[in-house]
């Protein structure tokens, strides 16, 4: 599945509506957890993992009609996309080519919604903690959130406590990691 099937199966498994920061984290946890997904890397960046992939296939997906964007302007400006008729066709068509992926991205949206309604905090602590550990210590699986907060300097990445407790709590939900 490419990125495009992946991004059209994530907003069509949360009703048709997500934000772009929200996708960014999405995508990171569903290329960790999906086989037979191609996205290239995601890199280190400011708020966790980014993908300039994931962030240019929403602006083709928009280009083609198949998302609309809607900006909210505030402090920060904020993209909430929403899948068109078109857009709702191609995502019903791929979640029907492809079922078992469709129910696992369903299920990594809906265990992120349980856990934090999709806030973008509490998503970036989790894919900053999962890159994190992921990057450390040879790939053990028991870590706690100190090892995240130790590991995060190396990224240029200042993880508290709190943070670092709520990133291995989502992990740990998700079964990206074995928290100790």
């Amino acid at each position: 599945m490419n990125v495009y099937d992946v991004m059209a199966l994530t907003i069509h498994s949360n009703d048709g509506v997500l934000d772009s920061r929200t996708f960014q984290k999405l995508i990171y946890f569903i290329s960790q957890l999906v086989p037979n997904i191609e996205i290239k890397p995601f890199r280190h960046y400011f708020y966790g993992p980014f993908s300039s992939e994931v962030a240019s296939a929403l602006e083709v997906m928009s280009a083609f009609s198949c998302l609309n964007e809607i900006i909210h302007s505030g402090f920060y400006e904020k993209y909430e996309y929403h899948l068109t008729t078109k857009g709702q066709t191609y995502a019903q068509s791929i979640s029907e080519q492809h079922p078992d992926e469709f129910k696992q991205i369903s299920n990594i949206v809906t265990t992120c919604n349980d856990f934090c309604e999709l806030k973008t905090n509490p998503l970036s602590f989790a894919a900053k903690a999962h890159h994190v550990l992921v990057n450390m210590d040879g790939g053990r699986t028991g870590h706690t959130p100190d090892d995240v907060m130790r590991v995060a300097t190396n990224f240029d990445w200042d993880i508290s406590q709190g943070d670092a407790d709520t990133g291995v709590s989502l992990l740990g939900k998700l079964r990206l990691v074995n928290a100790s």
